[in-house]
């Protein structure tokens, strides 16, 4: 099972095609810095982000979970 550290939902995008996140979701916010790297998404889709200062949250494309 895979942690997730920021709910979030993957198909949700800016202007520019970047995924984004309200870092308030997080389930640890005050541990989020620019630079943190975070597991964001559901258990069923999930992705590794690098928050670029607080939001907007640049994801590569989605994972699935191991086992799903």
């Amino acid at each position: 099972m895979i942690n997730i550290d920021l709910p979030a939902d993957l198909n949700l995008e800016d202007d520019e095609g970047r995924n984004v996140a309200r870092l308030a979701d997080a389930v640890s916010p005050d541990a989020v810095s620019p630079g943190t790297v975070l597991v964001a998404g559901t258990s069923r889709a999930w992705c590794a982000i690098i928050p670029a200062g607080l939001i907007p949250a640049m994801a590569p494309g989605p994972r699935s979970a191991p086992g799903t």
